[in-house]
């Protein structure tokens, strides 16, 4: 007798457990879908309920549109059937888990007046969590990404949190007066996701945001030992298009140079100021066509691969290849970056009694052009000039001779030019 009581509790239990899963909820799909409606501000379409019990007990909504595809598509929403949620059930949710949504951009831009809440809904969101979000623009997508959207005790949005590279990078995006956001992004032992991947000890970027772009106001980075500082705006009505300016102190030359170059680098601490600008139709593009132009000096460095004092204690023509160093005390110029050419001009490298001048290229891995040295060790000076060419891997250097006048030359005052040597916004 006690064995069929247990054979028909068990049965019971196992019919109880799987009813959910064969519960037909598509007779609760109109109130379901006007519920959802009146959060989003928007008519709701749900194309299928239904129950899962793993990875956890969950209410799922599938192939959900919010006005119609192009405005707002969600593949699955998920409503776990937790204890707050269920002491809470007709007042507030929480840890909804909303993924491959796609939201047009005026609709992501309009969900704080969206989801602001409502007299008479009766239900107020907690947290929502995305996986897998895209924006879209007229020009292809913005992301995806993960992150968790935050509500207040009042049940109004409180702020956007987006996550990446495994929390090492997060912006938070905050509703501010009309329909601008407050953006802030923070990041630390992060490398920029593009060509040259520079990397961060510690970012921190806050601006505004609206409908056209992003007002970066304030930029400060710790990298490489030193401290970078600077402003940007970031557009994307027409386009996008990125510009800016930096100031950059006390950074550990040789760690950053290598990201451009791994043979070809110079020592020393590195003071330096650049604008730059990008532009492009699409924002996955964005950075393969650069415009930067700056300054800079490196201090107590030591600039490898190119021995630049070594040509002068021959009077023969010679030419060198890869090796060697040369030891300055300040290497400074003039820097301009474009998606064809690196142009380095009016290079000054002074060592005491030596002195270098000149003017280089460096356009699809290969070098030009022409520096002029002096080197005065007692009563005897000596010059040349030098002819660069060859790759950043393998540079050369040829000489025609170092000269060496009865008397004593005139100092360098002048830097020659390798060739014309166009703007970089040009290319």
């Amino acid at each position: 007798m006690s064995k069929n009581i247990l054979i028909s509790f068990l049965v019971s239990t196992g019919i109880i457990a799987a009813a959910p899963l064969f519960f037909p909820y598509s007779i609760f799909k109109t109130d379901v879908e006007s519920k959802l409606s009146m959060l989003s501000n928007t008519k709701a379409q749900i194309g299928e309920i239904s129950f899962n019990y793993s990875p956890r007990p969950e209410f799922v909504l599938s192939n959900v549109i919010l006005d119609s595809s192009e405005t707002a598509s969600i593949e699955r929403i998920s409503i776990p059937l937790n204890t707050y949620n269920i002491l809470n059930l007709g007042n507030s949710i929480r840890d909804i888990t909303l993924s491959k949504a796609q939201f047009s951009r005026a609709f992501a831009i309009d969900l704080p007046n969206r989801l602001q809440p409502k007299a008479g809904s009766g239900l107020k969101i907690g947290r929502i969590n995305l996986e897998d979000t895209s924006v879209k623009l007229e020009n292809g997508l913005v992301g995806p990404v993960n992150g968790q959207l935050r509500f207040k005790a009042d049940g109004s949005i409180d702020d956007l949190l987006i996550t990446s590279d495994q929390g090492r990078a997060e912006l938070q995006v905050q509703p501010a007066e009309g329909d601008a956001f407050k953006v802030q992004f923070n990041a630390k032992g992060w490398q920029l996701p593009f060509t040259y991947p520079v990397e961060f000890e510690y970012l921190k970027l806050i601006g505004t945001a609206n409908r056209e772009g992003i007002e970066i106001a304030d930029i400060r980075a710790d990298v490489y030992g030193g401290l970078v500082t600077g402003n940007a705006a970031l557009k994307w009505d027409q386009g996008w298009t990125l510009a800016g300016q930096l100031f950059s102190k006390n950074i550990q030359a040789e760690p950053f140079i290598k990201v451009f170059s791994h043979v070809t680098r110079s020592s020393g601490r590195m003071n330096a100021d650049a604008q730059f600008r990008f532009q492009a139709a699409h924002y996955n593009t964005l950075f393969k066509q650069p415009q930067i132009s700056g300054r800079f000096i490196i201090q107590d460095g030591m600039l490898s691969n190119f021995d630049l004092v070594t040509p002068l204690k021959s009077q023969s023509p010679s030419v060198q290849s890869r090796g060697g160093q040369t030891n300055f005390n300040t290497l400074s110029g003039a820097i301009a970056i474009s998606s064809q050419s690196v142009q380095l001009r009016q290079l000054s490298l002074d060592a005491g009694k030596f002195r270098s001048r000149g003017d280089i290229v460096i356009r699809d891995n290969k070098i030009s052009g022409n520096i002029i040295s002096q080197l005065a060790a007692g009563t005897v000076t000596a010059s040349n000039q030098l002819q660069v060419g060859g790759t950043l891997d393998a540079p050369e250097l040829r000489s025609g001779g170092a000269y060496r006048p009865s008397n004593e030359a005139a100092p360098i005052t002048e830097t020659v030019q390798p060739e014309t040597l166009p703007a970089a916004s040009g290319e």
